[in-house]
Order: C-alpha cells, then sequence, then structure tokens
C-alpha cells in the first residue's frame, strides 16, 4: 500500500521545486544551446517573417565541428579508474581485483556510453548525468533475463538530463557533495494505472480539481502524471565500538565496527574487549518513488552517496545585483551571438546574390529578330562569331541609328560581407577557446604528424576544463562503485573480471578457503579501504603507432631483438589475416626461455641455469660412482661396517640432490622475469656450490675407503 504521509510528501513538493526554480534558468539556457547544435540560431519571429516575404534564412553549421572535435577525442581517449589500497586490510591483490571488476561493470554496461553521453551533454548543453544501479546478474545487457539471486552493478546512461534534479546547494562540478537529487519520468494516466510498479497506488483518477492543486503543476497535468525517484542522504543515530583485531589483538591494528551489525551472541561475547564506542549521527542515504500525492516504495540504498553522478560544463558564479548564482556555460554559450551574426552574415549574402538581373541584356522593342534574339540567348553561353541587330525601327525618326544592345552591369557587394562573415567565425572559435591564430608549424605549412597532433593539441587547450570535468565524473563513478562492491559483492561466488589488457578471467570472491592463483591469497571483496583514481592514456591508434615506431627503432638497432619480439611486431602492423597468420609462424620460433615467460613461467638469468646444470651433472655422477664402488665392495667379507658407510654416503648424497632440486622447484614459483638483485644470484650460486662440493667431497671419502680396504678373496686369505 502507498504511503500518504502528508508531512513528509509536503516536504518532499517543497524541495523539489526549490530545486527545479534554481536549475530552471541553467536548464532554459542549455534548451537555447541545444537550438544552436541543431542548426538554429534564429528567433523564431524573425525567422517567420523572413520566411513571408521569400527572404533567406541560412544556417551554415559553425560549431558543429568543434563540439564533435572535443566530444570525438574524449571518445578516442578512453579513461580508466584505478584503485589503490590504502588500509584496514587492503593490499595490492585486492585493489587490483577491484579494478578489474570495475572494469567488468563497465564492459558488461556498456559504460563507454553512459560516459560519452554524459560528457556530450556538458559540451551542448552545459550539464549530463549518468547513474549506478544495480540489476540481479544476468548474461548480457541485451539479453536481461535473470535467474540468479545475486546482484551486480551497472553503469547506466540518462540521455535526456532534464530529467534530473539535483541539489542546487552542491558546489562539486560531479555533485559528489549534494544531499538530494531527483530523477523524473513521465507517464500517460492509462498507462501509469497499467504499470504493475504502482499496482499499489491509492489514487489513480487524476481528474478531479482537489487532486491537481494538491499536487502541483510540476507533477501532474491534463495529460501526464510524473513520478520520480527522490534520493536523500539521511541521518540516524548509531553506536560506534572500537575493538580488537580479531586475529592479532596485541600487535593488529583496532577495527570500528557498528554495534547494530552484530548480533545479540556476537555483542555478548565482545562486550568486554570493547576499546572504546561513541554515539554516531550516521548519514545514510534513501530512495522514494513518488508521483507527488503518494509514495509507493521506500528503499535504504547500502552506499554512502546518491548514485546520480553530473558532469557539468563551464561553472561561474555571477552577481546580477540579488548575489552571486551559479551558471553552468556549455561550450557554445559565449558562441552563440557571434554564430548568429555569422548566419545573418551569409543570409544578406544570398540574398545580395540572388538581386543579380537575369535579363543581362537591353535592346528596343523590334531590333532583333527572332533568330537574332536566339543567336544572342546563345551568346551567353557558347562562343558566338558575330550576333546582328536593326540599326533602326519602325516608329523611330529617318536618319536616327538606335545603339548596341546593352549589358547591365551589377556586381553584388559580397566582398564586405565575406570580410564580416570572417570576423564572426573568428568571434565563434575565439567564445569556445579554438585558436584562430596560425600556428608556428601551421605557419611552415608542416604536414607531418607530430606536427599536426601539435596543433590540434594546441586548439585543444581552451577547452581543456570540460574534460577535467568529465575526468572528475568519472573518479566519482570510480568512487560510487567502489563504495557499493562490498554490499553487492559479498557472497562467496566466481564472477567474471577483465584484466587491463581486456582479458577475461574467472574469480573466486569471499571465498577463504580458495587461493587467486596469481596473488596466492584469497580475494575478499568486503574488507580494505581504497582510493580511486583516473588514468588516462592515448587513443588507441596513437597508442600503436607509437609502439609500431618504437619497435621499428629497436629492431634497427639491434637486429638480433626481432627474434625476441617478431610476432608482437607483425600484430602492430595491423595487416589482417595474413599478419595474424604471420605473428602465430613467429611465435612458434621464441626461444624456450621466452616461451616460458609468455606462458607463465619463471625464467632463470643463465648464470644461474649453467650453475644449476654443472650441479646436477656432478650429483648424478657422484651418485654413479657410489654404485659402482657398491657393486665392487658388495661382499660377505666386507659387508658389515661398509653397508653402514655407504648408506650414509647414499643418503647424504640424496639429501643433496633433494635439496638441489628444492631450489629449482622454488625458483620456478618465483615471480616472472629474472631474480630480483645480484646478491641473490650470488647467494644462490654459492648454495649450488656447496651441494656440488659436498657431493665430490662424499665421493672422494667413499673412493678413498674402497681403496683402504682389502679386496675380497679365497676363503681364510688374509688370516
Amino acid at each position: 500500500m502507498a504511503d500518504t504521509d502528508d508531512g513528509a510528501l509536503k516536504e518532499l513538493r517543497e524541495r523539489f521545486e526549490y530545486a527545479h526554480n534554481e536549475w530552471q534558468p541553467i536548464r532554459e539556457e542549455g534548451a537555447k544551446d541545444m537550438r544552436y547544435i541543431a542548426g538554429d540560431p534564429w528567433d523564431p519571429k524573425d525567422r517567420r517573417a523572413r520566411e513571408e516575404a521569400k527572404r533567406p534564412v541560412l544556417s551554415l553549421d559553425e560549431l558543429g565541428q568543434y563540439v564533435n572535435q572535443l566530444v570525438n577525442d574524449v571518445r578516442a581517449s578512453k579513461r580508466a579508474i584505478r584503485i589503490t589500497a590504502t588500509g584496514n586490510g587492503a593490499n595490492d591483490a585486492l585493489a587490483n581485483a577491484r579494478a578489474n571488476l570495475i572494469r567488468q561493470i563497465e564492459y558488461k554496461s556498456h559504460a563507454q556510453m553512459a560516459y560519452t553521453t554524459a560528457f556530450e551533454n556538458a559540451v551542448q548543453r552545459g550539464y549530463g548525468f549518468l547513474r549506478v544501479s544495480a540489476t540481479y546478474a544476468q548474461r548480457t545487457v541485451d539479453k536481461p533475463t535473470a535467474r540468479s539471486f545475486d546482484q551486480e552493478l551497472r553503469i547506466d546512461p540518462i540521455v535526456n538530463p532534464d530529467l534530473v534534479t539535483p541539489d542546487p546547494d552542491a558546489l562539486r562540478p560531479d555533485m559528489s557533495d549534494q544531499r538530494y537529487a531527483f530523477v523524473r519520468e513521465a507517464w500517460l494516466h492509462e498507462d501509469f494505472k497499467r504499470n504493475p510498479l504502482f499496482r499499489g497506488a491509492t489514487i489513480k483518477n487524476f481528474s478531479g480539481n482537489n487532486v491537481f492543486s494538491e499536487a502541483g503543476p510540476l507533477w501532474l497535468n491534463d495529460k501526464k502524471v510524473w513520478v520520480a525517484e527522490a534520493w536523500a542522504i539521511e541521518s540516524k543515530p548509531r553506536t560506534l565500538v572500537l575493538l580488537p583485531h580479531p586475529t592479532h589483538p596485541k600487535d593488529g591494528e583496532p577495527q570500528a565496527v557498528w554495534r547494530d551489525t552484530m548480533t545479540d551472541a556476537d555483542w555478548r561475547a565482545e562486550k568486554g574487549r570493547v576499546i572504546r564506542e561513541r554515539e554516531v549521527d550516521a548519514p545514510y542515504v534513501c530512495q522514494k518513488l513518488t508521483n507527488g500525492l503518494e509514495i509507493f516504495k521506500t528503499v535504504d540504498w547500502p552506499g554512502e552517496y546518491i548514485p546520480i553522478v553530473a558532469c557539468l560544463g563551464k561553472v561561474i558564479w555571477v552577481d546580477e545585483g540579488n548575489g552571486p548564482k551559479r551558471k553552468v556555460l556549455s561550450l557554445i554559450r559565449l558562441a552563440r551571438d557571434p554564430y548568429m551574426l555569422y548566419c545573418y552574415y551569409r543570409s544578406c549574402e544570398a540574398e545580395l546574390v540572388g538581386m543579380t538581373p537575369k535579363f543581362p541584356y537591353f535592346a528596343y522593342e523590334g531590333q532583333l529578330t527572332p533568330a537574332q534574339l536566339k543567336n544572342l540567348q546563345k551568346s551567353l553561353h557558347e562562343p558566338v562569331a558575330v550576333v546582328t541587330v536593326k540599326p533602326t525601327v519602325e516608329g523611330v525618326p529617318a536618319g536616327t541609328v538606335l545603339s548596341f544592345p546593352a549589358r547591365q552591369p551589377y556586381e553584388p557587394p559580397i566582398a564586405g560581407l565575406e570580410v564580416g562573415a570572417e570576423a564572426a567565425r573568428r568571434a565563434i572559435q575565439s567564445a569556445m577557446g579554438s585558436g584562430f591564430l596560425p600556428t608556428q608549424a601551421q605557419r611552415r605549412n608542416e604536414k607531418s604528424g607530430v606536427a599536426l597532433r601539435q596543433i590540434e593539441t594546441s586548439a585543444q587547450k581552451g577547452s581543456y576544463h570540460f574534460i577535467d570535468h568529465y575526468e572528475d565524473a568519472l573518479r566519482h563513478c570510480g568512487v560510487v562503485l567502489n563504495d557499493l562492491i562490498p554490499h553487492y559483492y559479498d557472497t562467496a561466488r566466481d564472477i567474471h573480471v577483465r584484466k587491463p589488457d581486456d582479458t577475461p578471467i574467472q574469480l573466486r570472491i569471499n571465498d577463504p578457503n580458495t587461493v587467486d592463483e596469481e596473488s596466492q591469497q584469497p580475494i575478499i571483496l568486503t574488507e580494505g579501504d581504497y582510493d580511486v583514481t583516473i588514468s588516462t592514456g592515448p587513443s588507441f591508434e596513437s597508442e600503436r603507432e607509437q609502439a609500431s615506431t618504437f619497435a621499428d627503432t629497436l629492431i634497427g638497432a639491434r637486429p638480433e631483438v626481432f627474434a625476441l619480439i617478431g610476432d608482437l611486431v607483425i600484430k602492430l602492423k595491423n595487416l589482417g589475416p595474413i599478419g595474424d597468420e604471420m605473428a602465430k609462424r613467429l611465435e612458434t620460433m621464441l626461444p624456450a626461455p621466452v616461451k616460458q615467460a609468455k606462458d607463465g613461467g619463471q625464467v632463470l638469468p643463465p648464470q644461474v641455469q649453467q650453475q644449476l646444470a654443472q650441479a646436477q651433472q656432478m650429483v648424478e655422477a657422484a651418485m654413479a660412482k657410489v654404485q659402482e664402488l657398491q657393486r665392487i665392495i658388495d661382499t660377505d667379507a666386507v659387508k658389515g661396517e661398509r653397508d653402514v658407510q655407504l648408506a650414509q654416503l647414499k643418503a647424504h648424497l640424496e639429501l643433496g640432490l633433494q635439496q638441489l632440486k628444492g631450489e629449482q622447484a622454488l625458483e620456478q614459483l618465483r615471480e616472472k622475469g629474472a631474480i630480483a638483485d645480484r646478491d641473490r644470484e650470488d647467494s644462490q650460486a654459492h648454495e649450488l656450490g656447496m651441494h656440488a662440493a659436498d657431493a665430490a667431497q662424499a665421493v672422494s671419502q667413499a673412493e678413498r675407503a674402497a681403496a683402504l680396504r682389502p679386496m675380497p678373496g679365497p676363503a681364510g686369505a688374509g688370516l
């Protein structure tokens, strides 16, 4: 049943009305920006008057190229959300697992569409939004059938930013400090009644005057009813207790725990160990679904932030007499007037060109016969040798000779209009931060890739504040995701994550009994504190071009390196299926150590590999000599004492061999690459040398023992 608490609804409506009125001027300016982006800078009255008078009304696109350049640069240069461990049980392995999970959430949500939609709206009208939501696990976004009780996070675009009304008192460009926000959606009356989401609505008849007066025009009209998600950060009293570390009470850092998260049995067991406790007015996020007349659903959101992320354009504060007010400018806001002037110049130019006379010659009536008139018309577009005319016509006094047909000269004064239009174009570029003065590279007419990139970079500096706010929005989106991961990925289960090289892997999380193969520890996503940052890399094509150039330079200086990286060089050249086949064949020719490293194995330094092989050969030779000696002296006469000595010697050699094999196994389990430092190499070489020396000494002792003992002879000999 819906909640009709008059006090809560009145407060909710008043809050929305205040936020709506504060954002309305910003939205009106944004709507005007979108008209200009759509190629309609004319005032409706002026456009209508000129169209009725059959006068030109031109709207040439001079804004779209700059908007597209900025937006497409962001599309080409992907940003990555990075997670770093800060304490409370966090470490690099868990931080990497979170970053890989966020990358998978982005991939499955098509998050780049949400990111670029928010940024494009910020550039075009000054503000854009995206949101983080939770849904039950599903296969893909295109196949949303969910057959699981596990939930997962999503990043969703908000295509129409006018449906979002954030807290107008929030100051940050990503709205991370907002205390409330509204996300609205309009429903036709009949659709509202049929929707199962509002099945419990008490009020379904919106035709009464009392209903209209109670809700107000912001919530209801004669055709539609507005339904809003009302997000707010509320607070409630909670008790925070400080307990010793559960596994290391003496050395471990104490942990702060909310009292209401502990069961009564746990509290009784831990009550005597409490170090400190205090009462806290703890904030929490609450979501209410309402149409302004009743509240259909109330949900406590598990995170600390409202999951509505803003991306604002250029924010300035202007005092117009009533105190400073926030203005949010789009990229084209200050270019609207010069764009209007530009379109006016072009319209006047077209109008003047249209006034050029369409009859270029004047002639006296009857001066040209039909054949002569046809020949004169032909002369306007084809070479004609001669055009004859009559020197006199009927009605002209005798002896009067008429003048030749005269061309009417008319040159439209478009040169001045061209100068004015060019000045308006430069004003557009200046208003949008794109320098119209030529750079040094442009003056020299340089066409190299480096010069063109320098020109492009110089042009983008004037609008970089939009990219800076975009990265703020992405960082806050990462903060929201990182805050929600412990709440929605809190059970032991298998999930798919995505590594930085875009390789998908399966990961077991929150299972203390399962160790991750790479980090050699359980992946517990419910523990630790982390920071969120944004890393920006070059576009994919630029990165490939730089890597390919570096590889060419390296191979030119060191041709032997091609045997180690040949397959990668071919892949960088992007040669298609033939190139892929070439890379596969080169991969089969890689040296064994490189293959071992590529497959995840350990590559030892050449010095250590040689010492291991020599030590192995010495031990094997020693064991062969021991076996030979044992066959020589294995008789009844010397069996007693020598058996004991040989057994001890054999045990000693086997122990040395096992130690050597253990050293080899230990090295194979270490991290990829070479040994960490030179000291470690020397230490290992020394140990291997000692094992080999022990084996050689044992062999020498065995040989001396065999030489000192008498050889077996006939019965009774030597007595």
